[in-house]
C-alpha cells in the first residue's frame, strides 16, 4: 500500500470505512474455476450483501488476472464450485420464514435457478463424481427432509420458539440452537439446462453407531472423495460436557458400512482434505488445553483402506491451518510466522518447505485449483486480496505469487509499520509491530492485545484495525506475548497454565520498548483487548496501577471461573477449574475479578448481548463492580443488544470505533467526550 496525505479519508472518515467493500473468501475447483465473494454495503448503508466473483487465473505468460460478478442484489454464500463448472450458492430470500432456505445453481451458461428448498437449512453442499452431497439440519424424530418440513412448519405455524434440549451446548458463539439435527444425503447432480426440473431426489447415508457411553453424537464436516465412492466425515463425540471428534469412512454408493478412520480418547481427530485419488485423507490431531497439557495440533495423512496414520511435516514446529492437497498428491499448508505467515510444501523426510519467504504477509482460504494454489493473502498493512501461486517443479523452493487487483478498493495507510524487539523476564525474545502516524511526535500509544488466546498480529482485521486510531495521532502497539503462535510450540506453552503471567509481563517488556522510544510519550499510554485480549486489559487494570491512563475492554473475560461454567466452549472448564500441579486453579490464581478494587483507571466496557462465547454476564459482572467500587473513575459501557463476540453490523462498527476513540481522546488528548451521533 502506499502512504496516505494526511487529509486521505481512509481510515479518517469511520463511516466510509466500517463500510468499505472488502474480500472474505475465495475457494475454487479442481477444474480451474476460482469463486471469490465480496462484501459491499446496501443501498442503505445498513446492512452487509456478500455477492460472488468469478476469477479467471493469470495466463502462464503473464496476462493479468481477471474477474465478472456472478450474483447481485441478495446477499449469496458459495457452497460449492461443482465438477462441470457449475456454482451453488444460498441467497438471502424473504419468503425463507414461510418456505425454507433453498439452494441455488448458476450453470457455466445460462440463468441462476433453485434446486433445492429446505426449513432446516443446507448446512453444506459439495458435489463430486456425478453427485450431490448435502448436510440437512433436519427436526427431531424426522426420517425425510419431506417429514422435517412437515413438522418445523407446524412449529413455525403454532409460533413455537421453545425448544426442549438433551443435548449440549444449547447454544453457540452468537446464536441459539434449534431442533434442528444434522443429517447426511446424497442427489444426482441437477440437470445443467433446466430442461429437467424436477425436485431434487435426496437419498439418506447410513451414519456410524454413537459408541458405548457417549452421551451425545452429531455429525461434523463432510469431505467426499472426488470419484464420489466414499465420505470422510467427522463424527462428534460429547461425554457430560467434553468433546472429541473421530474420522470416519462411509460409502455413498451402498457398496458397505461406515468405518472408523481415526480416533483418540485424548483429542480431536478433525478430516481437512481427501487426496485427489481418492486413496487417503488429511487430519488433523488436536489436543485440547489442560493443566500441564498446551493446546497443540498436529498433520497426519491416514490411509483409507487401512487407517494407517503417518505424520505430516514432523518436524515443523508450530500451528498448522489451512491445508491443501495438488494433483501430484503433495500437501500444502498455512501457518503463522513471527508476526507475519506463510504457505509451506510438506516434504517427505518430514521437514516443510517455506515457499513464500520473501513477503510480510499471512495467507488464508488454501486451495488448489487448475494445476496450482489460490489464497487470500493480507497482513497488518495490507487488505486481503486474491492470489495465485504457481509452485512450479517439485524441486523449486519458491512460489511464483501473482495478485488480482482491482476487486476491492486499495486503501492508503495514514502512517507506517515497524517492529520492536524485547527480551522476556526468562529471556525469551519478544517481538511485535508498532505502526505509527506520518507526522511529528511523540504519540500516544494504545496497546492492543490479541485475543484466542492462541493468535497472532499477522493479518488484516477490519475489527481491531490500528489505522483508524493511526489517522487520529496515536501509535498502536501490536504485541505477540506468550501463547502466541507463530514462534514454536515453546512460545505457545509459555503462560497455558497461568494465564495473566509471562503474556502479561511479555507486553510489558514490549510496551516498556515502545515507550523508550523518541517518538513515543511514555505519559500517554492506554490499554486495550478483546476476547482473551480483553481479559489481558482486565487483569492489567487490576494490576497496572495508573501506568496506563484508561482501559477499553471488549467482550473480556472477568470471573475465570463463572466464565468456565457458561461459556458455549465446554472443553475450557477441565482447563480453567481443575488443580495446576497440585495447586489452586487457574479461576483462583488468575481471574481479574479479584482485583476489582485496586482498579484506578476509567475502562470502557464493550460486550455484545449475543456473545456465547465470553458470555455477557462477564460484562454485566465487570460493570457492577466498577459502578460499587470506583464509579467516580468515569467508567462507561457499550453494549450492542443484537451483536455476538464479534460486532459486525456496519452502523454498529461505526459507533465501536467512534466510541473508542473518543475514550481515548478523553483520557490521553485531554479532550471532552466526544459523544458519536449514533448513539441512544
Amino acid at each position: 500500500m502506499t502512504m496516505a496525505t494526511p487529509d486521505d479519508p481512509s481510515f479518517s472518515d469511520l463511516p466510509s470505512f466500517t463500510r468499505a467493500t472488502r474480500i472474505t473468501g475465495v475457494s475454487g475447483s479442481r477444474s480451474g474455476t476460482v469463486i471469490a465473494t465480496l462484501r459491499h454495503v446496501d443501498e442503505a448503508g445498513a446492512a452487509f450483501i456478500d455477492r460472488l466473483v468469478s476469477v479467471e487465473a493469470p495466463g502462464r505468460s503473464g496476462e493479468p488476472a481477471a474477474s465478472s460478478s456472478l450474483t447481485g442484489g441478495a446477499s449469496a454464500t458459495l457452497l460449492a464450485v461443482g465438477e462441470r463448472g457449475e456454482v451453488y450458492f444460498t441467497r438471502k430470500d424473504p419468503s425463507a420464514e414461510e418456505k425454507g432456505d433453498a439452494v441455488w445453481m448458476l450453470p457455466p451458461r445460462g440463468e441462476a435457478r433453485e434446486i433445492l428448498r429446505h426449513r432446516g437449512g443446507a448446512e453444506s453442499l459439495a458435489a463430486a463424481g456425478g453427485r450431490l452431497v448435502l448436510v440437512l439440519g433436519l427436526a427431531p424424530g424426522a426420517d425425510t427432509a419431506e417429514d422435517s418440513d412437515a413438522r418445523l412448519k407446524a412449529r413455525s405455524d403454532a409460533k413455537v420458539s421453545a425448544v426442549l434440549h438433551d443435548d449440549y451446548p444449547i447454544r453457540y458463539w452468537d446464536h441459539d440452537l434449534g431442533p434442528a439435527r444434522r443429517r447426511l444425503f446424497t442427489a444426482p447432480l441437477p440437470d445443467l439446462t433446466g430442461v429437467d426440473d424436477a425436485p431434487l431426489p435426496l437419498t439418506p447415508v447410513d451414519l456410524p453407531e454413537a459408541p458405548a457411553g457417549v452421551d451425545q453424537w452429531d455429525l461434523g464436516d463432510v469431505l467426499p472423495a472426488p470419484d464420489g465412492s466414499l465420505a470422510v466425515i467427522a463424527m462428534k463425540a460429547r461425554t457430560r460436557i467434553d468433546t472429541t471428534s473421530q474420522t470416519w469412512a462411509v460409502t455413498l454408493n451402498g457398496s458397505g458400512g461406515p468405518r472408523l478412520l481415526a480416533a483418540d480418547p485424548a483429542a480431536d481427530m478433525t478430516p481437512l482434505a481427501v487426496s485427489p485419488d481418492g486413496t487417503w485423507a488429511l487430519v488433523d490431531r488436536e489436543l485440547p488445553p489442560l493443566p500441564g497439557q498446551a493446546a497443540e495440533d498436529t498433520l497426519w495423512r491416514v490411509d483409507l483402506a487401512t487407517g494407517e496414520r503417518t505424520r505430516v511435516a514432523s518436524t515443523f514446529d508450530d500451528a498448522v491451518s489451512e491445508v491443501a492437497i495438488g494433483d501430484d498428491q503433495s500437501v500444502w499448508f498455512c501457518a503463522p510466522r513471527r508476526g507475519r505467515g506463510g504457505v509451506y510444501r510438506a516434504e517427505a523426510d518430514g521437514t516443510a518447505t517455506l515457499v513464500t519467504p520473501d513477503d510480510e504477509c499471512a495467507y488464508s482460504s488454501l486451495t488448489w485449483s487448475g494445476g496450482r494454489l489460490v489464497a487470500l493473502r493480507s497482513s497488518i498493512a495490507q487488505a486481503p486480496q486474491v492470489v495465485f501461486l504457481d509452485p512450479g517443479p517439485a524441486d523449486r523452493r519458491q512460489a511464483a505469487v501473482t495478485g488480482v487487483p482491482g476487486l476491492a478498493p486499495d486503501l492508503e495507510l495514514p502512517g507506517e509499520l515497524t517492529e520492536v524487539a524485547a527480551q522476556a523476564q526468562d529471556g525469551t525474545p519478544l517481538r511485535a509491530w508498532l505502526a505509527l502516524p506520518d507526522a511529528e511526535g511523540p504519540h500516544p500509544l494504545v496497546v492492543f492485545a490479541h485475543g484466542g488466546p492462541w493468535g497472532t498480529w499477522n493479518d488484516w482485521t477490519w475489527r481491531w484495525s490500528p489505522w483508524p486510531f493511526v489517522a487520529r495521532g496515536y501509535a498502536v502497539l501490536l504485541p505477540d506475548p506468550g501463547i502466541s503462535l507463530g514462534y514454536g510450540r515453546a512460545m505457545t506453552a509459555r503462560g497455558h497454565d497461568a494465564i495473566g503471567d509471562a503474556p502479561v509481563s511479555d507486553i510489558m517488556a514490549l510496551a516498556d520498548a515502545a515507550v523508550a522510544r523518541p517518538d513515543i510519550d511514555a505519559s500517554r499510554q492506554g490499554f486495550a483487548g478483546g476476547s482473551y485480549g480483553g481479559y489481558l486489559a482486565n487483569w492489567t487494570a487490576g494490576h497496572a496501577g495508573t501506568r496506563f491512563r484508561c482501559v477499553v475492554t471488549h467482550a473480556g473475560l472477568w470471573d475465570v471461573g463463572a466464565m468456565a461454567t457458561t461459556t458455549d466452549n465446554g472443553s475450557w472448564y477441565r482447563w480453567m477449574t481443575a488443580p495446576v500441579d497440585g495447586g489452586a486453579p487457574q479461576a483462583r490464581q488468575w481471574s481479574p475479578h479479584r482485583a476489582a478494587a485496586d482498579i484506578r483507571v476509567p475502562m470502557l466496557v464493550i460486550h455484545g448481548d449475543r456473545d456465547y462465547r465470553v458470555p455477557f454476564a462477564q460484562a454485566l459482572e465487570l460493570w457492577a463492580d466498577l459502578q460499587r467500587l470506583s464509579p467516580q473513575l468515569g467508567h462507561r459501557f457499550l453494549s450492542f443488544p443484537d451483536e455476538g463476540h464479534w460486532i459486525l453490523k456496519p452502523g454498529n462498527a461505526q459507533v465501536w470505533y467512534e466510541t473508542f476513540l473518543a475514550f481515548l481522546d478523553t483520557h490521553l488528548q485531554g479532550r471532552v467526550f466526544d459523544r458519536p451521533d449514533l448513539l441512544g
